[in-house]
């Protein structure tokens, strides 16, 4: 008999989403420990990776060693996750798309949300992007399929011709939206979505809709958490405490004083991430730079409210940044050490291609409007 909640660790596999970093500090090297840490302890992995980088990267690499040298580091990255027995799928983040490469510096644009771009940039960040791993893994693992996608930034809103095209790419399983989010900025509003809990058969043209028949995707919520003072509390010390030292961590790549508008690239512009007021800070469940405190807390809370539905099959999404991960080693090490240890009678742990597999067996745990 299948566990009751079927945990997917993801990670959104990338560099800086302002075009700064080094694929070997930011990629390579925190997906390696992240490997061999779960490898060690028997734990499933799927890595979104984001492709939209590697495609510009490849337009200058002729005139570029230094980025020829990171391109290639990033396509034996992806071999050696296939060669760890880990699931890759795609992640993208269109402010990449026809970015200028500038004194050394790529100048991203501003617009973070796929769903906010023209119908035929969608299809050719999707299609070029799906071709690039297919042509990159199936040489190694003939049977491999693009099955899932995860919203870079959580855009996936207009969702029309996106969830279009992303069906036609193959694509099964959509991750990015959590009931209660909102990001003007960026063009999200979740605030109300009909399925919060369940995978869900979206209408395309409102994925927060639930249609009355099962399309060829399904959406996979995030589950909201709320921490209490003290996670949160030695979330933000730990946060404050990395930042006592000013000195930006990117210069020593370039040479020179990051240009500003280069930084100042967010998703969260006019707006704050944390916003503390009369209602509590609502966030998802994440690995990435949160002290074991409040990794412990996040799950245990998410766990006991999906206790209290009634489903007897629950997927749960844990979204990673890996490249957040130095000085978070040992945290998150304990983490899942403690999740084996307490929740084993009900926790395993699965790759998006199995648990895509898992849906096209019983669709029933699909749901749809009646």
């Amino acid at each position: 008999m299948k566990k009751r909640f079927c945990i997917l660790i993801e990670d959104d596999w990338e560099v800086l989403g302002n075009g700064l970093g080094n694929v070997a500090q930011l990629q390579y090297l925190p997906s390696l420990y992240f490997m061999k840490l779960a490898r060690r302890l028997g734990i499933d992995l799927t890595f979104m990776v984001e492709v939209a980088q590697q495609l510009e990267f490849n337009k200058i690499l002729d005139t570029d060693y230094n980025l020829r040298v990171q391109k290639n580091l990033w396509d034996d990255n992806i071999r050696l996750m296939i060669e760890y027995g880990f699931d890759v799928q795609l992640h993208l983040h269109p402010q990449w798309f026809r970015a200028e490469n500038k004194d050394g510096y790529f100048l991203l644009r501003d617009n973070w949300n796929i769903g906010r771009y023209d119908h035929a940039t969608q299809h050719s960040l999707i299609s070029d992007s799906v071709s690039y791993l297919e042509n990159l893994i199936r040489p190694i693992k003939p049977d491999y399929k693009v099955v899932a996608y995860k919203g870079g930034s959580w855009g996936l809103q207009p969702s029309g011709t996106l969830l279009e095209e992303l069906d036609k790419a193959g694509v099964r399983i959509v991750m990015g939206v959590r009931k209660g989010m909102a990001l003007p900025g960026n063009g999200v509003d979740y605030m109300e979505v009909e399925e919060s809990v369940m995978p869900y058969s979206p209408v395309y043209e409102d994925l927060r809709k639930m249609d009355s028949k099962k399309n060829n995707i399904a959406v996979i919520p995030l589950q909201p958490y709320s921490p209490g003072p003290l996670p949160l509390g030695s979330f933000v010390y730990r946060l404050l405490k990395a930042k006592v030292n000013p000195a930006d961590p990117m210069r020593h790549f370039y040479d020179q004083p990051v240009p500003e508008k280069v930084k100042a690239l967010s998703p969260f512009n006019n707006e704050s991430k944390l916003k503390f007021g009369l209602k509590p800070y609502t966030t998802h469940l994440k690995i990435g730079n949160q002290p074991f405190r409040y990794l412990k807390s996040s799950f245990d809370s998410v766990l006991n409210n999906l206790r209290k539905t009634p489903y007897e099959r629950i997927p749960v999404v844990i979204e990673c940044h890996t490249k957040q991960y130095p000085q978070f080693y040992n945290d998150i090490e304990r983490f899942l050490s403690y999740v084996q240890e307490k929740y084993n009678a009900d926790v395993e742990f699965k790759t998006m291609t199995a648990f895509a597999k898992e849906l096209e067996a019983n669709p029933s745990m699909i749901k749809t409007k009646n």
